[in-house]
């Protein structure tokens, strides 16, 4: 069976721009990516609405063209199309990926998708398989093309499963079976093998659910998925499974206040597995742990990691102290109380976030960023990104601890006046100290885009 795999490819190599060489994507090969497409085809570039001039390798300047391209379509491949079309390419300007264009008068291969929103554009761009037609990069794809089956042939779907066993390294799972739900109501059932893949052939167009049946005790984040199938194309899809396995308990303050922003570490026998809070009265959970024995702690950091700290479960600095966690084949233990240091207490931010007008900000998002000890040469708490979403009055609450400093910023969008379109704007960033409990903390969404952080 053909393995499935993503192509790591230079925007450069992908397309034209060199200038554009730094920047690396992934894509799926010609059988996905021709699946995915609402259009793939042959053409000479005619001219885009945008234009930008960059230098090749050697130096020399030329020009490349984005925005709106017009293309003289020279082979169809998929889709019914006119003689001339237009397709939406992205410059990627003033990113990592641009600028990006085509050359005017250059014969390409197309890949051309449809508009997220539902409109009937099509877009192309420095992330696909489009590229030169002359280029020994596109021998691939018209290989590919050019010896398609006749229509109606039907598709292909194929998929991996694999187990994380968290050991370093992803364990295939091999004779499980994998429904197939088509849509005339017709089920198919395939078998993985070895590398845990599996294949389906001709299979008429349409949407599929697909379900793993895992083995016992292994559980996944989704139980099926569905897929669209293109007449000739490849559909793919794949799955990750976990022992299912669980240690949960709370993280509490020597007052008993919970926190909820803990980031945890559980280890043992070459195995490592992360516990997140559950954002409830303190409450974390490690999920997808094997059977074996293990120890817990949290991580304190300082400015030179050197300096950082392990605190192990149930509450010592001493690795040789710290309690041993067993846990049998799927089983779930509950009930942990992992008490932070003493010099850490929980503690809360609240106030109210609004626009420049004073208008409440609703639904906008308000974080807790850049945590660092208050005291110089401290230690400050490991922890998940601390963020919230405001209420309909643009109310929000965090948590954090004493002993620390931050940066409380707030973003959000805004409907702008022109229909469809959203402007960004964040707050300026105010620095916090948690002795106590703050309240009343007011933050206006005054500066354009999202290029806030942390302050200095």
């Amino acid at each position: 069976m053909k393995r499935i795999f993503l192509t790591l490819a230079a925007c450069g190599f992908l397309l034209l721009a060199p200038a554009a060489y730094a920047c690396s994507c992934a894509t799926g090969d010609p059988p996905s990516e021709f699946n995915d497409a609402k259009a793939v085809f042959v053409g000479r570039m005619l001219g885009g609405t945008e234009k930008l001039s960059v230098e090749d390798r050697d130096g020399k300047s030329h020009t490349i063209e984005a925005g709106s391209v017009r293309f003289v379509v020279e082979e169809v491949f998929k889709g019914d199309l006119p003689s001339v079309i237009t397709v939406e390419v992205a410059s990627m300007n003033n990113t990592s990926c641009g600028p990006y264009g085509l050359t005017r008068h250059e014969q390409y291969v197309v890949y051309a998708y449809a508009d997220r929103q539902g409109g009937e554009k099509l877009h192309t761009g420095v992330c696909t398989r489009t590229k030169a037609a002359a280029s020994s990069y596109a021998k691939e794809d018209l290989d590919f093309l050019r010896n398609l089956p006749p229509p109606g042939a039907g598709g292909r779907l194929r998929g991996r499963i694999w187990a994380d066993l968290r050991a370093g390294g992803a364990t295939p799972l091999a004779d499980l079976n994998v429904k197939i739900s088509g849509p005339d109501g017709r089920v198919v059932n395939a078998r993985t093998d070895k590398e845990g893949e599996f294949e389906v052939e001709k299979l008429a167009a349409g949407r599929y659910r697909v379900e793993p049946e895992l083995p016992e005790h292994y559980t996944t984040e989704r139980e099926f998925a569905e897929v669209e199938v293109a007449d000739r194309g490849t559909a793919d899809v794949a799955f990750e499974a976990y022992i299912s396995g669980r240690v949960r308990g709370r993280v509490i303050d020597k007052e008993g206040q919970g926190f909820d922003s803990i980031f945890l570490h559980l280890v043992g026998e070459g195995k490592k597995v992360y516990g997140h809070s559950t954002g409830e009265d303190g409450g974390f959970e490690a999920r997808g742990v094997p059977p074996g024995e293990y120890v817990l702690y949290l991580e304190l950091r300082g400015a030179d990691y050197k300096s950082n700290k392990n605190f192990y479960y149930p509450g010592t600095f001493e690795r040789t102290a710290a309690a041993t966690i067993k846990l049998e084949l799927g089983q779930t233990l509950d009930g942990l109380v992992f008490v932070l240091p003493n010099e850490f207490k929980a503690r809360t931010v609240e106030g109210r976030v609004v626009w420049p007008d004073g208008k409440p900000a609703a639904g906008v998002e308000v974080m807790l960023l850049c945590p660092q000890s208050s005291r110089p040469g401290g230690l400050a708490v490991e922890s998940s990104p601390t963020s919230t979403k405001t209420d309909e009055q643009g109310r929000f609450r965090l948590a954090g601890v004493t002993g620390e400093v931050y940066w409380l910023e707030a973003r959000g969008t805004r409907k702008a006046a022109r229909e469809g379109e959203y402007s960004a704007a964040h707050s300026l960033a105010k620095k916090i100290a948690l002795v106590g409990n703050l309240k009343d903390t007011e933050l206006v969404l005054s500066e354009k885009g999202f290029t806030g952080g942390c302050g200095k």
